[in-house]
């Protein structure tokens, strides 16, 4: 088989990326080592749209991403399931400080957000308690999207387009050639190609090696937990960041609620990278203690849920994110290899924007997006990324 590019990775990261290229008329071949695409870390993502960071190259990149998800249809054709919520961000008195700078720098860069007082925020999310929220960011356009409806709108049109999709068909050897690569699948199929794109998340590090990188990339177990939704809250409701007490919530359909840690405590159960295409071990149910934790955490953020003994489970996950050193993706070339892996949780609001950046180096053209600071090499040169204000509770997590 011959193509353009080789797409290693069929999450939606890849498929975005095959949908751009395609787009603009290369031959495209994905290479995915399930049965469909975007069955891992996309299909329990929690698809949360916005640009509240603290790293103003990123924040340019999911700006952009977020007006791609509120145009979507007409950009990329299908549905993303864009919900558009609002999402906002709790500080008590601790983090004012910090709130204001990164709301202050987002603002420069476009962002529409507000900053409000725990009064004015409760009247657009009166089932929310605010009495220990001291200020509230807040975008009125951010919100969530469904993660099975964006794979399967941008992989049907990458291939209406063209592009040829093989499952469950990892790469497992590569090699230069005088014109770009030779790959090597499981099934022995042969792919002759001029230039790849590695967008293969959580099996970043025994793709890389085959690619003679070393790639800094480690799974990491995250739990979720979907309660029932108090009364005084069912309907629509914002996305809330919550920075007091380190959980992040969303609506889960009409009635339940997607409850999310950001304890940095709870997100460092790392896993070792896969051998090859062995599967990583990890269990997928959350624990119980995680469970508990949930639901104290919903009790103390909602009316209606004043004890955790008051929420129902609906049910309860883990995902797996593919974290760098830094919690920052790589974004590099290599020549006729590109990379777009480690995004540490930003991954599927950025992959639009991802496609293009990718599409961009395939063609040899200037990237439009501030994509230079996510180099491969930083890590080896001492020049890991930080936000410059750092929330005093989220800490490494922003």
């Amino acid at each position: 088989m011959n193509c353009d590019v080789l797409v290693v990775g069929g999450g939606l990261m890849g498929c975005a990326t095959a949908h751009e290229l395609a787009k603009r008329g290369h031959s495209v071949i994905v290479s995915e080592r399930n049965a469909a695409p975007g069955l891992e870390t996309t299909a329990r993502s929690g698809a949360i749209i916005r640009a509240h960071y603290g790293v103003p190259e990123l924040v340019a990149m999911a700006l952009e991403a977020n007006r791609r998800f509120e145009n979507f249809g007409a950009l990329f054709g299908g549905d993303a399931g864009f919900v558009r919520s609002g999402y906002a961000v709790l500080v008590d008195e601790h983090d004012v400080g910090t709130l204001c700078a990164n709301t202050a720098m987002h603002r420069d860069l476009g962002v529409r957000v507000d900053i409000m007082d725990a009064a004015a925020f409760q009247s657009l999310a009166p089932g929310v308690q605010t009495a220990d929220v001291a200020l509230v960011a807040y975008e009125s356009h951010g919100g969530y999207a469904s993660p099975a409806l964006t794979v399967k709108s941008l992989s049907a049109g990458a291939m209406s387009r063209g592009a040829v999709f093989l499952y469950e068909a990892p790469v497992t050897r590569a090699r230069r050639q005088d014109a770009g690569w030779e790959i090597v699948l499981a099934d022995g199929t042969l792919i002759s190609c001029g230039q790849v794109v590695i967008c293969t998340g959580n099996w970043s590090v025994p793709v890389g090696e085959i690619f003679d990188l070393a790639l800094p990339v480690t799974p990491m177990r995250a739990q979720i937990v979907v309660l029932d939704r108090p009364a005084p809250f069912q309907g629509p409701m914002p996305v809330v960041s919550d920075l007091i007490n380190l959980a992040y919530f969303r609506a889960d359909g009409p009635k339940g609620m997607w409850v999310g840690s950001s304890d940095s405590a709870d997100l460092q159960d790392f896993h070792a990278p896969p051998l090859g295409n062995e599967a990583i071990p990890h269990k997928s149910g959350a624990d119980d203690d995680a469970i508990r934790a949930a639901k104290a955490k919903a009790a103390l953020r909602f009316r209606g849920l004043e004890s955790a003994a008051a929420s129902t489970v609906q049910r309860a996950f883990c995902g797996l994110y593919e974290t760098t050193p830094d919690w920052q993706p790589i974004i590099d070339s290599f020549d006729d290899l590109h990379l777009a892996v480690g995004f540490s949780g930003h991954g599927f609001k950025l992959a639009t924007v991802m496609g293009e950046e990718m599409a961009c180096r395939v063609e040899g053209n200037r990237s439009p997006y501030p994509t230079a600071i996510f180099d491969l090499a930083r890590f080896d040169a001492g020049r890991t990324i930080a936000a410059q204000h750092k929330y005093e509770r989220a800490k490494f997590l922003r």
